[in-house]
């Protein structure tokens, strides 16, 4: 059951990923973040109104660790994906399982199996053949990509972040459930987004009229985004579904290629087999 959560996940973060560069071209990246959570804000709340709400230190812990970090990759994701091509940006956070692999154990007790593990170094190593340039046949290029590019370094960023904050959400869900964990830290990250917006003077009706399409679709597939992540992390390791997000790298490439034109498809493909390998590794682990 975890794993068709945890596909469909990458599938609506890459059709995020392609109407955030759609928007970017008109509206500011601190914008779009406070945008992304709008549907959430209003869906997840009243929900609460269903289940039984579970505080302790451990839920605390878990969801200020992981809400604070939110807060911040939020607008650097934003940037990121305003700042390159979305299918060099986007596998980037293909690095992220690498930093569970450092954390998981010593704080939650994670550890995935043999071949799990072989399939998370996969996913990882299909990221870097994304970023190769076949025709320069440079290994060395897609570090370099990093340097010369803001929106590689930027995600980069981003997927240390996640990969640490990936650790305060299974402790947050642990110690409360999945829809409690998503609709506090929704409403952080929603009132934070707000605060930013407002003192930095960011909000632009007439620039959110003219993307209100690619905005409203957005927040609809981070509302699907959250909830399918979640659901995921609440059934099985955390490393195994982190890996399984990252394969919204893969699905990045073919819609940056068909709908933004972006180049070197063949190229960044080759990627997207070794990433498959690596999760058919981790399905029949």
């Amino acid at each position: 059951m975890w794993l068709i959560f945890a596909i469909l996940n990458p599938i609506s973060e890459s059709l995020r990923s392609l109407f955030i560069k759609r928007a970017s071209g008109n509206v500011d990246p601190i914008l779009i973040s406070w945008s992304n959570n709008v549907i959430p804000f209003i869906i997840f709340p009243p929900m609460l109104l269903l289940i039984d709400l579970k505080f302790n230190s451990q839920f605390w812990i878990g969801f200020l660790g992981s809400g604070i970090i939110q807060v911040v990759n939020t607008v650097i994701y934003m940037r990121a994906i305003s700042k390159g091509d979305i299918s060099t940006v986007m596998p980037m956070l293909s690095f992220t399982p690498l930093i569970l692999l450092v954390a998981s154990p010593f704080t939650i007790g994670e550890f995935p199996s043999s071949i799990g593990l072989l399939g998370i170094l996969l996913v990882v190593l299909g990221s870097y053949l994304l970023n190769l340039d076949l025709k320069k046949m440079n290994p060395l290029e897609p570090f370099k990509a990093i340097l010369k590019n803001k929106g590689t370094r930027y995600m980069l960023v981003v997927a240390v972040l996640w990969g640490i904050s990936g650790v305060f959400d299974k402790i947050s869900i642990n110690n409360s459930s999945v829809l409690q964990h998503v609709t506090f830290l929704n409403v952080l990250v929603f009132i934070s987004m707000t605060v930013i917006v407002i003192s930095q003077k960011k909000f632009n009706l007439p620039k959110m009229k003219e993307a209100k399409a690619d905005l409203f679709l957005v927040s609809l597939f981070t509302t699907g985004s959250y909830l399918f992540h979640y659901i995921a992390l609440s059934l099985t390791l955390v490393a195994y579904v982190v890996s399984m997000k990252r394969i919204s790298g893969v699905f990045s490439v073919l819609l940056g290629a068909y709908f933004l034109n972006e180049p070197n498809l063949r190229q960044r493909l080759l990627g997207s087999i070794v990433m498959f390998i690596g999760v058919l590794l981790i399905v029949f682990s």
